[in-house]
């Protein structure tokens, strides 16, 4: 009797260290956006232990929205870093559904929030994209422009879809979309590196639908706080001047949109 009451005891006490240990969810989601800001500054190591803490807390809390909305950006920023090596296609798509699917939780409790909207539409596109499902692209985009439509001036909606749909073929995406959001975008830069490398960014979808004196102002603005935007720009230049630009280097700056953040969100500039 007495080692059962002494085992209850015990199991008391742990029950009780457990939950003392336990972070609240606004410790939680504090912790989430310091890690995803060390992400975009260029530690992709932080994704899986970002998407481990998360999935612990939405266990715990499940019917928070932020959480969940959290959850779905570590997991996109989980797939992000997926592409610095060779890609697992089977991985992408699922660790993909799993981000989607954790914006759909969050939408069920908080069904009219902007950003979720517009990223639950961008993992939708995206997932879709990676399984060849026409329909579920469509369906992707159509959510995020519903939201760009109903909120035009704010920049979280701009920001998501430009840099979703900017990913497909141009005869596939809507170009004057890419290119209204990304001067919207360029409007609010802070100047510096994020400047340089949405010029490029603007410039290179102008180039692909044919307007290369667009194309040469975006890059012409590039002012050099972000090397990699200068050197990219040096390369378009001179390709102009023998014909046209090759297409693998509108994928090399692209790639900054997905694991690449460091180019416009590390500390200090290039130069």
């Amino acid at each position: 009797m007495y080692k059962s009451l002494l085992l209850f005891i015990s199991l008391g006490f742990m029950t009780l260290t457990a939950f003392a240990a336990t972070p609240p969810d606004s410790e939680v989601l504090a912790q989430a956006r310091r890690l995803q800001m060390e992400f975009r500054q260029g530690n992709l190591e932080v994704a899986k232990p970002l998407v481990k803490m998360l999935e612990e807390a939405v266990t715990r809390s499940p019917d928070n929205a932020q959480l969940w909305e959290m959850l779905g950006h570590a997991l996109m920023s989980l797939q992000g870093s997926m592409y610095a090596g060779p890609p697992d296609m089977a991985k992408l798509l699922e660790v993909g559904e799993r981000a989607r699917d954790a914006y759909a939780r969050s939408l069920a409790i908080r069904p009219n929030d902007r950003l979720t909207r517009s990223s639950h539409g961008m993992a939708t596109m995206i997932a879709s994209l990676l399984k060849g499902d026409g329909p579920g692209m469509v369906a992707g985009v159509d959510e995020m422009n519903a939201v760009v439509r109903e909120s035009p001036n704010y920049k979280g909606a701009r920001l998501t879809r430009a840099f979703t749909i900017i990913h497909l073929p141009p005869g596939m995406r809507d170009n004057n979309a890419v290119i209204e959001d990304l001067r919207f975008l360029l409007d609010l830069a802070p100047g510096g590196r994020p400047e340089d490398v949405i010029h490029v960014l603007l410039g290179d979808v102008l180039a692909e639908t044919g307007d290369l004196k667009g194309a040469r102002s975006e890059y012409t603005q590039v002012s050099g706080a972000s090397a990699f935007a200068g050197s990219q720009v040096k390369l378009r230049l001179a390709d102009l001047e023998k014909g046209a630009i090759a297409p693998d280097a509108f994928a090399k700056v692209r790639a900054v949109t997905g694991s690449g953040c460091v180019t416009c969100h590390a500390p200090g500039s290039d130069n």
